[in-house]
């Protein structure tokens, strides 16, 4: 690498960095797959609390959870795929094109011969390696030969192989969503068909024309589906309660009213609110969706804590677990990120040894850690500040050092 400073190169200078860079990127990224497949095989993570190595990765660093979740998920395909490995270590493909071969060949069509999908990972990855070669081309080598398989009798044809589908819903840029999937022909008509009418273009009482473009117009079919299923109340049970769309916000940032915030001199501005799965929101937009809602008042104390309820039944209430969704906003867990909606509601002091369930002997935890509570060396206590803190076993930290657990920034 040359130690001269950017500016002080010239441009065969700046073209030769940038691209020794690349060379060295891969180098990297292919050691830390190795490395990561080393910690599969040795199973280092047992006892940590953590549970899987993307979760690991992801609270000992400033990576996301979702680059945490690709670079684990290519490791483990790979494990699978020595082949396609052995190709991405030589620098041959890249990440993405690596860990698209190696997903179809797990994953192929039915009726497809161990030598047919060894004739195809060989093909797959003869174009991967083109430097002219980018995901379209591989995406639509893999479509060639799924619908050649796809026309035998034998096996159900690719495009109506439910097994297949694949759809992600995932957290970008400035809370957006973006969603993304892959259907079988008679869901994929399904949806289609119940966007047909609420996607159409709807032309004003005038005449003019609806100038939202196509994509726009499905995008606004989609939300509107969304609405009606939620309205319509068909949504199963989760968490305890049925799906809704939870927005926690300060009294003082829901009002203009000046003699309503001196009723309120503890209470904090924070100038967001704040929702369980995209995180931030604007104001504007809380107050929007406050016209329509359900109102769920919860008591908070000056650190923005849900103060403690005081009930005897064993099981916590509806409005006990939305109150722990303010406090703990999912999983309390150091370095968890599972939802509220996906978590229980544990005893800190077990109910059958006398605990009550009210907030301050409530948290809630995920499966994994809900069982590594209860049966690992692992503690919890509610922290003067009324914030869960949590004190890993001697075999963790020798000092049993303790740790915050995780806290939405409205409950801080």
């Amino acid at each position: 690498m040359d130690s001269r400073e950017a500016w002080q190169l010239d441009g065969e200078g700046l073209k030769s960095e940038v691209l020794d860079l690349v060379r060295v990127r891969h180098e990297l990224q292919s050691r830390m797959v190795l490395l990561i497949v080393e910690v599969f095989s040795r199973e280092v993570l047992g006892g940590k609390g953590f549970r899987a190595i993307a979760q690991w990765l992801h609270g000992s660093t400033n990576l996301e959870i979702g680059e945490c979740s690709l670079l684990v998920g290519l490791a483990r395909l790979l494990m699978l795929e020595p082949v396609v490995g052995d190709a991405f270590h030589r620098g041959d493909v890249d990440a993405l094109k690596a860990r698209q071969v190696a997903s179809f060949c797990q994953h192929p069509p039915k009726n497809m011969t161990l030598a047919d999908v060894d004739k195809a990972r060989g093909i797959l990855l003869g174009l991967a390696s083109k430097n002219i070669a980018d995901c379209d081309a591989v995406r639509a080598a893999i479509r060639r030969i799924e619908k050649q398989y796809g026309k035998r009798e034998d096996g159900v044809p690719v495009g109506e192989d439910s097994e297949r589908n694949e759809f992600y819903a995932s957290k970008g840029l400035y809370g957006r969503v973006s969603v993304k999937g892959d259907l079988d022909a008679v869901n994929g008509a399904r949806l289609i068909t119940l966007l047909s009418s609420l996607s159409a273009p709807t032309p004003e009482k005038d005449g003019v024309k609806d100038t939202r473009t196509p994509a726009l117009r499905r995008a606004d079919g989609f939300c509107e589906l969304l609405r009606r299923y939620e309205r319509a109340g068909l949504g199963p049970i989760e968490g305890g309660v049925k799906p809704h769309i939870t927005i926690t916000a300060s009294a003082k940032d829901m009002t203009d009213l000046q003699a309503l915030k001196d009723l309120l001199p503890s209470t904090e501005e924070l100038g967001f609110a704040w929702t369980d799965w995209v995180g931030p929101i604007s104001i504007d937009t809380a107050r929007m969706l406050a016209c329509d809602c359900t109102v769920t008042r919860i008591l908070l104390d000056e650190n923005g804590v849900p103060l403690e309820c005081g009930k005897e039944a064993r099981t916590a209430t509806v409005p006990q677990r939305r109150a722990l969704a303010v406090r703990d906003g999912g999983c309390a867990f150091p370095g968890c990120g599972t939802p509220s909606g996906w978590c229980d509601a544990h005893h800190i002091v077990h109910w059958n040894d006398g605990g009550p369930t009210d907030l301050d002997n409530l948290i809630l935890l995920c499966g994994h850690h809900h069982r590594t509570m209860h049966h690992t060396e692992w503690r919890v206590e509610i922290g003067p500040d009324r914030k869960s803190v949590f004190y890993p076993p001697m075999s963790v930290d020798p000092y049993q050092q303790p740790i915050g657990g995780n806290s939405p920034p409205t409950a801080a």
